[in-house]
């Protein structure tokens, strides 16, 4: 769902969370700063009050050194008389409470801290120094404190609270102070101001990249990837864009890899018809030069011979030519399918047929496990055809006297599987990853099927059937023969 947001409607939420928590933070630092800032200033306005009360009242201790409660209790009210909210406590050297002006169930604690009262006392601070509230445990206060002295010692200290740190909820906070109220509400509307413009900015900014994006989309809802692809491009911008130059990426290198193998193919391919065309070509001009130096000499037998294996030889250079254009066809593809429904019995039968006599000649059974109906596929008839003859011929080439060649068919789903098999020598499990290689021969030829074959025809076979979206698999074991076994579409109607 993220992902179909576009990205100027994400920046706008992004910014919007940013402004609400800038907000958050700019009020509660100003609310704990402006609590901060009078609590400081209270404190070092009253920072001499201890001071001052001890001064100018009657001594808190008689001569006995014991608490003279009446003028604690006088000097105390009298104070919270000008100031409410001050509380006056007499501790004694360990910080102990000996007495105060307040009613004895709202003091709960009997004891102060007095680390904050030497820091206090050595001036050695910056900021408000907090205290023990004796009548709130989990609060602290601001204080001013100061030492009372009896007899020329210290005998305990004068300890002023001047307002509690009440815990106050920030409504609260802001509902009592109009200061802080314009603050805020000046903070807030410069706030909105930036959100606004920079939303408003943002959009100028990334408007030329929508129209990138824009450009990006039409181009990609036309492009032949995203015909051939059910995906469409995410709403985010950035996401369009990567998606798009993603594609396009690999539509490039696709398009530089298929210019690599056509140059690698057109490379090989003139190698190959160099390397190939050299030895018959060079026995026939070997057998017409014999023929043409001795023709006065030779026999006419002799010169019949001659010429009958220049024939050969021709006739083997026009099948391997052939052979050679058509496999670099095909693996450049730049053969057109003209697909089409026909019978696949009547193609094999016919193919047997045409394999008939040379099959009698060697005395190999050509066998069609033929179904009682009739099965119609859908393909290239002439490349099919030449896929059943070069098995077929192979098949024969392996196969030894008295052997059989056997093909088969098995329907499945909306496939019909070929199983085309032989009673030869088989292939070794280490040459069953190689038969479909251009010029690969098996450990198995003689001198005989040399001659005969190109070494082409397999690999034809394969190109073939990959141009149908079929596959081909072997199997075999050594003398036991070998299994072809490929896959046909069936025809639709």
């Amino acid at each position: 769902m993220y992902k179909r947001i576009p990205f100027y409607t994400k920046i706008t939420i992004a910014l919007l969370m940013f402004t609400l928590i800038a907000s958050t933070i700019i009020v509660l630092v100003t609310v704990w700063s402006n609590r901060e800032y009078h609590n400081e200033v209270t404190q070092k306005l009253n920072e001499d009050l201890a001071n001052y009360i001890i001064d100018h009242q009657e001594p808190l201790f008689d001569e006995n050194g014991l608490v003279r409660k009446q003028v604690l209790k006088d000097t105390a009210m009298h104070t919270m008389m000008i100031n409410p909210l001050v509380e006056v406590y007499l501790l004694d050297n360990q910080g102990k409470i000996l007495g105060h002006a307040l009613h004895t169930d709202d003091v709960i604690l009997d004891r102060v801290d007095l680390g904050p009262v030497d820091l206090a006392l050595n001036k050695d601070f910056s900021g408000p120094i907090y205290g023990t509230d004796p009548r709130l445990p989990d609060m602290l206060c601001i204080f001013s404190v100061a030492p009372v002295m009896h007899l020329g010692r210290q005998n305990g200290y004068l300890y002023v609270v001047l307002s509690s740190q009440m815990e106050q909820s920030l409504a609260a906070q802001l509902g009592s102070s109009y200061v802080l109220q314009t603050a805020l509400a000046a903070i807030l509307a410069l706030l909105l101001v930036l959100f606004v413009g920079m939303v408003l900015a943002f959009r100028v900014i990334t408007l030329p990249l929508k129209r990138l994006t824009n450009q990006a989309r039409t181009f990609f809802s036309e492009s032949q990837a995203m015909q051939e692809s059910s995906s469409e491009l995410p709403a985010d911008e950035i996401k369009a864009l990567e998606v798009s130059f993603n594609t396009m990426q690999q539509r490039i290198q696709s398009h530089f890899n298929e210019i690599q193998q056509s140059e690698r193919l057109r490379r090989e391919l003139i190698s190959n018809i160099s390397h190939d065309l050299r030895t018959p070509l060079a026995s026939i001009q070997g057998y017409i030069e014999t023929v043409l130096l001795k023709i006065n000499q030779l026999k006419i037998e002799d010169k019949k011979k001659y010429l009958t294996i220049s024939l050969k030889h021709c006739n083997r250079l026009g099948k391997l030519i052939s052979a050679l254009f058509e496999l670099s066809k095909l693996e450049s593809r730049s053969v057109s399918l003209e697909k089409q429904p026909f019978s696949l019995n009547e193609l094999i039968n016919d193919i047997l047929l045409e394999f008939a006599i040379r099959a009698e000649k060697k005395n190999v059974q050509l066998k069609f496990d033929q179904p009682r109906e009739s099965i119609m596929v859908e393909g290239d008839l002439g490349m099919i055809e030449r896929v059943f003859q070069n098995l077929i011929d192979n098949a024969l080439r392996y196969t030894p006297i008295g052997g059989e060649v056997k093909i088969s068919l098995k329907l499945e789903s909306d496939k019909v599987f070929v199983s085309l098999e032989d009673s030869g020598q088989g292939i070794q499990k280490e040459e069953l990853p190689y038969i479909f290689d251009r010029y690969y021969r098996s450990a198995n030829d003689t001198a005989e099927k040399h001659q005969t074959g190109t070494g082409l025809g397999l690999a034809i076979v394969k190109r073939i059937l990959e141009l149908h979206d079929c596959t081909i698999n072997v199997k075999s074991q050594p003398q036991s023969g070998a299994c072809f076994e490929f896959p046909l579409p069936l025809a639709h109607g």
